[in-house]
């Protein structure tokens, strides 16, 4: 178990994670399962692991630097590990229309030469946004 405890430590120490990523990591890495349990509960307990933190965080991030809409935030929760049904969760208190119009204006802003409708609306489906703010954002641009 001191192996697979200190396998974690380094994880945590190159950045903050879910304890699903940790948990999918060392099971990769050939650690026994309740050996990783083990772990995760004493680092949970030791206060440098919060799952809800994590997430918070990363959502935090991601909607400050990144260009997605309310699924693409989503998928990226879940591909750190952040449970679908949390991450709905969080989204909904974090993440208004309003706010994701706005981050939709944003990447219309990007893409100032892009003019042909049907393709931004693709563009703004591929990147997670909601039909009714690709529709809003549509119907005010010039």
């Amino acid at each position: 178990m001191v192996n697979t405890y200190e396998k974690a430590l380094q994880f945590i120490k190159l950045r903050p994670h879910h304890s699903q990523e940790i948990r999918r990591k060392l099971m990769l890495r050939g650690f026994v399962k309740s050996d990783i349990d083990e772990v995760l509960v004493r680092l949970s307990a030791q206060g440098l692991l919060n799952d809800y933190e994590f997430a918070q965080n990363y959502l935090d991030s991601l909607m400050r630097n990144k260009t997605f809409g309310f699924y693409g935030l989503k998928a990226k929760l879940m591909s750190h590990g952040v449970a679908s049904n949390e991450a709905e969760k969080l989204l909904s208190e974090n993440l208004s229309l309003e706010h994701e119009r706005e981050i939709a204006q944003k990447f219309l802003d990007k893409n100032p030469r892009e003019t042909d409708r049907e393709r931004l609306a693709q563009k703004l489906s591929r990147k997670g946004f909601r039909s009714q703010v690709i529709s809003q954002v549509l119907a005010e641009k010039p």
